[in-house]
C-alpha cells in the first residue's frame, strides 16, 4: 500500500509542477485560435509546391493539438483545398510539437530538448510533404498492370 501511495504522491507532484506550464500552453493556443483567421490558413496551402508545405509545418508546430484530433483537421484542410503534402506536413508537425508540448516539456526536461523538439518536428514535417508532393497524383489499376514486368503475378 505504501508503494500506491508513493507513486500517487510522485504524479501529484508532477502535475503541480506542471500545471502552470500546461496553464500557458492551453492559454497561447487560445490566443493563436482567436488571431488567425482559418480562410487565410487554407488559402496559403493550397499549392503543391515548397511554399505550402514550408507553411503547413510552420502552421503546424504551435497547434495544440494530440494525433487523434489532428486527422479531423487535416481531413478539413484537405476538403477545402491543401495540397496532399501540406496536409502531410500539418499531420506530422502538429502532435508532435503543440504549445502544451512545449511547455511540459520545459517543465518535465530541460531547455535544450524545449528548443530541439519544435525543430525536429518541422524538419521532418517538412521532409514528409515534399516526399508527399512527389509522388504521383493519382495511379489507377491500368497503369499498374502495365508497370507489372513479364513473369510477376
Amino acid at each position: 500500500m505504501a508503494i500506491f501511495w508513493g507513486i500517487l504522491y510522485e504524479c501529484w507532484a508532477i502535475l503541480v509542477e506542471s500545471a502552470p506550464y500546461v496553464l500557458f500552453g492551453f492559454f497561447a493556443a487560445g490566443v493563436l485560435k482567436a488571431l488567425l483567421p482559418e480562410d487565410a490558413v487554407q488559402r496559403h496551402l493550397g499549392q503543391n509546391s515548397f511554399k505550402a508545405v514550408l507553411k503547413a509545418s510552420l502552421f503546424g508546430v504551435p497547434l495544440p493539438l494530440c494525433s487523434c484530433g489532428v486527422i479531423p483537421a487535416a481531413v478539413e484542410l484537405r476538403k477545402r483545398g491543401a495540397s496532399k503534402g501540406a496536409s502531410a506536413a500539418f499531420l506530422v508537425s502538429v502532435p508532435e510539437t503543440g504549445v502544451d508540448s512545449i511547455a511540459i516539456t520545459w517543465a518535465l526536461l530541460d531547455p535544450l530538448m524545449t528548443i530541439f523538439r519544435p525543430v525536429a518536428a518541422f524538419f521532418t514535417a517538412l521532409a514528409t510533404g515534399l516526399a508527399i508532393n512527389r509522388l504521383p497524383e493519382e495511379v489507377d489499376a491500368a497503369s499498374l498492370d502495365e508497370a507489372k514486368e513479364p513473369g510477376c503475378g
